[in-house]
């Protein structure tokens, strides 16, 4: 009797939790239709009814190229009235041969069990098989082929419905280093080749590039019942340097549209490219086509920037937002006097990394420090930058005895809570031994010298003829290219408005490239004074003109090419981040801006000589 009521009691308590856990939900989401080689498409992991899962594990992906992700989304659905949770993980993947292959399900836990979605199946077709398949669908559907216009059919309209721009951002409101990523995308249903004119600016922002346009990422998204060809161009993380409000600029393209007066079938196709020559980009038109332009641009978007807490900051922060561990060790803790040491602070997470600056250290008296080498490694297609950042810190003592290196201190701020956060090292014990670090020389090998002196003054006589030689010759020809009958010289109708040969702009940027190995806002600032300089006497620009837009206007009226101008404006501004927050692109060092802007002045200087 008593075992009949445990088990009844069981059967009850099972039944109860039941609706429960049934209501728990993880599946795999990948497209219905076929997905094409070389194209990519996503794969989706949704967690329902949970706020988030203790750990996620993806599959290999075996088959597939990875592209991007995860990315993850978090909402909410209403089930049976009921608001539950949602996170969506994302996964780009690029299918890299034709067939039928398998997408196996992902781990997680929830709530301390393990949970695994469903593996699924993808149908990958190549491009050409893909481009009969979509033309089969196009002729059951009554072939309703945008390229075709038809009779009393406005064209200019039927572009504004099938080609347009858009730019999607994942947030509008973040804190001074918490990235935004902004993604722009052409929508196409016609025979379009387009060409970007402007790229936005991104004032305000460190800027990373994820996808562009070299990589050709296409897919396919179906807007009010139509499926649309969706190219990426262009894919950015934007990290905020200050606060403040700040507008992503549109992007522009023009275009040219294709159509035929005859109702004959055709699989649109797009093209986009940057700088794009010729005027006639179209191979097949024929006198039943009929070509139109326009130009798209991509709608502004408003960033609010907020700034981090000002009262609960420390002395050891130092501008890192996002999620952080530290270890810090020594290479030895035992050093002869005079011995040099290693101290290694490695940094792991995620978030700005680009902006961290080195931790302090509180070398004891007795320590002399040099400065670190700086390493890092980061996987710049997670959002924000996930991986490390290495210090490494080489250091002597003279002084023999035992010391302390102090616990090292880093704080950070955590935008998911809001709040700053403190991790530190233990304490790192040092002993510096009275014994001098022992200086091992190379074996040398000394010979008589009878064996060698006479080969040695030989080659010492001949070392002394060939130096003479030289310093003859370099005497000869700088006073045969110094003198004045043989310097060259202008035209006597050009000498006055030629204006700054090449060499000059060498001489122009000479103070910048003494400071190439002083600190970075020295750098800039002088290679940006030097840059206005050249312009403010060649251009004649001054007062209300001295400004980038002036200098722009200035430039086109000249017949300065817009890529060229393009390509200034940007080092320029580079110039700006540099001198006003000390951080400027990753990928960028000194001598890469120096050499950009000096390429810049001197095309320019040779057009308008």
């Amino acid at each position: 009797m008593k075992q009949t009521g445990l088990a009844i009691y069981y059967l009850f308590f099972l039944l109860w939790q039941f609706p429960v856990a049934a209501q728990l939900s993880f599946r795999t989401v990948v497209p219905q239709d076929a997905v094409v080689t070389g194209e990519p498409f996503e794969v989706q992991y949704v967690l329902e009814n949970s706020d988030q899962a203790a750990s996620f594990t993806a599959p290999a992906f075996k088959g597939f190229r990875f592209v991007a992700g995860p990315h993850v989304y978090k909402g909410s659905v209403i089930h049976q009235g009921v608001v539950q949770p949602l996170t969506n993980t994302v996964y780009t993947l690029v299918a890299l041969k034709p067939g039928r292959y398998l997408i196996q399900g992902a781990g997680a836990i929830v709530n301390g069990t393990v949970i695994r979605s469903n593996d699924v199946f993808v149908e990958v077709l190549t491009k050409k098989e893909a481009l009969a398949q979509n033309k089969r669908h196009e002729l059951s559907a009554n072939n309703d082929s945008e390229y075709f216009l038809k009779p009393g059919e406005d064209p200019i309209e039927k572009i504004r419905r099938n080609l347009f721009l858009k730019v999607q951002v994942d947030q509008q409101h973040c804190y001074v280093g918490q990235p935004v990523v902004a993604t722009f995308k052409l929508y196409s249903r016609l025979e379009s080749r387009s060409d970007i004119i402007k790229n936005p600016g991104f004032y305000g922002f460190a800027v990373y590039d994820m996808v562009n346009l070299s990589d050709k990422a296409q897919g396919s998204e179906t807007v009010n019942g139509k499926t649309f060809d969706v190219h990426t161009i262009r894919q950015v993380q934007l990290y905020p340097l200050q606060a403040g409000q700040f507008v992503i600029d549109p992007m522009e393209l023009s275009n040219k549209v294709e159509f035929s007066r005859s109702e004959v079938y055709k699989q649109t196709e797009q093209e986009i490219a940057e700088g794009l020559s010729g005027n006639d980009v179209f191979t097949n038109n024929s006198n039943n086509t009929e070509v139109y332009e326009n130009t798209l641009k991509s709608d502004p978007i408003n960033i609010t920037v907020k700034p981090l807490p000002a009262g609960q900051r420390a002395d050891s922060f130092n501008a890192a937002v996002g999620h952080f561990s530290m270890v810090a060790q020594l290479n030895k803790s035992e050093l002869a006097k005079n011995e040099e040491g290693t101290l290694t602070v490695t940094i792991t997470g995620s978030g700005n990394f680009m902006q961290l600056s080195t931790p302090a250290i509180n070398w004891p008296a007795g320590i002399e420090a040099f400065e670190p080498v700086i390493t890092d490694t980061l996987n710049k297609q997670a959002v924000p930058f996930a991986g490390s950042k290495t210090f490494r810190f080489g250091f002597i003592s003279s002084g023999p005895g035992i010391y302390q290196i102090p616990a090292i201190v880093f704080r950070y701020f955590d935008p998911s809570v809001k709040q700053y956060k403190q991790i530190s090292s233990a304490p790192l014990p040092l002993q510096v031994s009275y014994k001098e670090k022992e200086t091992q020389l190379p074996d040398i090998v000394v010979k008589p010298v009878k064996e060698y002196s006479q080969k040695f003054l030989w080659w010492v006589a001949a070392g002394v003829f060939v130096i003479v030689m030289l310093l003859l010759g370099m005497l000869f020809f700088k006073k045969r290219f110094t003198s004045p009958e043989a310097a060259p010289s202008l035209p006597a109708d050009r000498q006055s408005a030629a204006g700054p040969i090449t060499s000059s702009i060498d001489d122009l940027l000479t103070a910048a490239r003494i400071m190439l190995p002083a600190d970075d806002q020295s750098f800039y600032r002088e290679l940006h004074r030097a840059a206005w300089n050249y312009f403010s006497k060649k251009m004649n620009l001054s007062g209300s003109d001295m400004n980038k837009q002036g200098l722009e206007n200035k430039l086109a009226a000249a017949g300065i090419s817009k890529t060229l101008i393009r390509n200034l404006l940007h080092h320029l501004s580079i110039c700006e981040m540099g001198i006003y927050t000390g951080v400027v692109p990753m990928n960028l060092d000194k001598q890469t801006v120096y050499m950009a802007v000096k390429d810049c002045l001197k095309q320019i200087d040779s057009t308008l000589t």
